[in-house]
């Protein structure tokens, strides 16, 4: 189990530092599709931030649990403005991360528990 666990939080982990990136560089129309999100100016920075802190957060073994669970918080947003939005189909791979974020906070969960 400890091989899966270490397979998940590095997933996790490499797929918001990719996303942080992205949204840092803001490429393409991401900025106008922020703003047509209803975000202010500059709001894709913030996610960047916390998109670089979970991943971070997930690397470090003692703070894994504050990553996935701030992971989960993002993909949550993400989600949620993906379907408010109406782009049901966009929002099915935030929601298979969010899953496995939440997976994560299970799995660092289970592993502060048993130590």
């Amino acid at each position: 189990m400890y091989i899966v666990s270490e397979v998940l939080f590095w997933a996790l982990a490499i797929f918001f530092l990719y996303g942080a990136l992205n949204n840092f560089l803001a490429r393409g129309n991401l900025r106008e599709t922020y703003r047509n999100w209803g975000y202010p100016d500059g709001f894709h920075y913030v996610t960047a931030v916390l998109e670089f802190i979970a991943a971070i957060l997930l690397i470090v073994p003692s703070t894994r649990i504050f990553g996935a669970a701030l992971a989960s918080c993002v993909m949550v947003a993400a989600t949620g403005t993906l379907l408010r939005a109406g782009l049901r189909k966009q929002a099915i791979i935030p929601g298979i991360i969010l899953a496995f974020s939440g997976l994560g906070v299970a799995a660092a969960y289970s592993a502060v528990s048993q130590s």
